[in-house]
């Protein structure tokens, strides 16, 4: 007995001592999700937070890889098991595991019935859990963002002026320029964030301090004040600029003198967006007219409306007067940006590309708006617009030329450059065309282009069955 007790004491001493040698050689003994939090996950966590002072890693982040010269100082800061490492995924997936987890301890708790959940994640080690809090990792962004930023910034902001209605172009000052502002808080852009409470965004935190905040004074309908000063001030200086008032969703006032100091720093695409889902209803109602004197898009709708009728209709009308009327346009045709024979609100636009999208049925149109179109020459189909074009006038300048026929065009013929031949036809494979028309392949299911191909002599009686 003592031997075989000898023996086991040997043998697991001799494991563990194998165990430490793969774990000096690095190799994940305890498993591979531990060894990744632990070589992986943590370290690239611990050095976000000293390249960037904070733990709110953006969700598309990824630790950069060595790229050459590029961004080396930055590359060279991180540990070598990390480059590449998507760690915005990763903190989004430790946040979902410890809320899921929360989710059904609060079931268990409430004895609900259980409930099926998609794609469960593993419940989060606690020894991971106490590793993130130790680092400072921030469960919730919004949370962590009002607690330890936006009040004690309000706070602040009350204790030297005197108030809470902070502007929107209010950015924390650097702890250096002014001491008064803990260095936590610096470069922190409280006014954005008022505006963001404001447009309604942290309504479970608001009604968390609603006592703090009416002790504060902080005022919930600046509506009108934001309105006057900022918001559409914006809009009519974007509309003198641009031309029109469809706000790109990205747009960010430029903190330049051409625009109002007071709109310096809004995003006024996000404003613009919220506007047309309802928000500042009181002072739109009142400003109706103005907007719409601007050319204030409201919708989908009505941004195909503009489009057509102050983009497409002026551009297709200066394209014929510039090259005529039976001018072919090919599909990456732009309007010149710079040219003073086109209307201003159609230079740059994709012309081109924007007729070949209503045509491929990408662009819906209603019956009134394809009735304007019909007014200014739109022609709805590719082969329509070959046909009218090109073919037609091409098959007529040749039959002029050789007895009012083309029965003895060769199927090798190419229009020369020359005329009687339109411009636009010149170089076209005529005879080409000539014999997918006769082999039934095309245009010859249309009556009316039938006849005249008939008349021409294009086709003969009986060709086409």
């Amino acid at each position: 007995m003592k031997i075989k007790e000898t023996k086991k004491k040997q043998l697991k001493q001799k494991d563990q001592h194998q165990v430490e040698e793969l774990q000096a050689m690095g190799f994940p003994v305890l498993g591979w999700q531990e060894y990744q939090f632990q070589e992986v996950c943590l370290p690239a966590l611990r050095t976000y937070l000293d390249l960037y002072g904070d733990l709110f890693v953006p969700q598309k982040f990824i630790v950069p890889e060595d790229d050459g010269e590029r961004n080396k100082e930055e590359t060279g800061l991180w540990p070598r098991a990390t480059k590449g490492y998507k760690l915005g995924l990763a903190v989004a997936k430790i946040r979902k595991q410890v809320q899921q987890e929360r989710q059904r301890v609060e079931h268990v708790k409430e004895k609900k019935k259980k409930t099926r959940l998609s794609a469960l994640l593993p419940p989060l080690p606690m020894k991971q859990v106490e590793a993130l809090n130790e680092l400072g990792f921030v469960w919730s962004v919004r949370d962590t963002k009002w607690y330890e930023f936006f009040l004690p910034g309000l706070r602040r902001y009350r204790e030297l002026h005197g108030h809470a209605n902070v502007p929107l172009a209010f950015t924390v000052p650097s702890h250096d320029v002014d001491s008064r502002w803990p260095k936590k808080l610096q470069r922190y852009r409280l006014g954005q964030h008022v505006y963001m409470v404001r447009s309604g965004k942290y309504a479970t935190q608001v009604r968390e301090s609603q006592q703090e905040l009416e002790e504060l004074g902080f005022s919930f309908r600046l509506g009108d004040k934001a309105w006057v000063e900022s918001i559409f001030p914006a809009l009519e200086v974007f509309s003198s600029k641009y031309g029109h008032c469809d706000v790109w969703q990205d747009f960010v006032v430029p903190s330049d003198e051409s625009w109002p100091k007071d709109s310096w720093g809004l995003k006024l695409g996000d404003t613009v967006k919220n506007i047309r889902r309802g928000a500042y209803d009181t002072q739109i109602q009142a400003a109706r007219k103005d907007l719409d004197a601007l050319g204030f898009v409201w919708n989908a709708r009505h941004r195909l409306e503009k489009i057509v009728r102050s983009v497409v209709i002026p551009a297709l009308t200066t394209y014929k007067r510039l090259h005529g009327n039976n001018a072919a346009m090919t599909t990456d045709f732009v309007v010149p940006d710079r040219d003073p024979n086109w209307p201003v609100l159609t230079r740059g636009f994709k012309l081109g590309q924007w007729i070949a999208r209503v045509r491929s049925g990408q662009v819906k149109l209603s019956s009134k708006l394809r009735s304007e179109l019909d007014k200014v020459g739109f022609v709805w189909r590719f082969n329509d617009q070959r046909w009218n074009d090109i073919l037609l006038p091409a098959f007529r300048a040749y039959a002029e030329l050789h007895g009012g026929t083309c029965a003895s065009m060769n199927t090798k013929f190419c229009v020369p450059a020359e005329a009687p031949y339109p411009r636009s036809t010149w170089g076209v494979n005529l005879g080409g065309a000539l014999w997918h028309i006769r082999n039934g392949d095309s245009y010859v299911n249309c009556e009316d282009k039938q006849r005249k191909l008939r008349e021409l002599g294009v086709l003969v009686e009986n060709a086409v069955a």
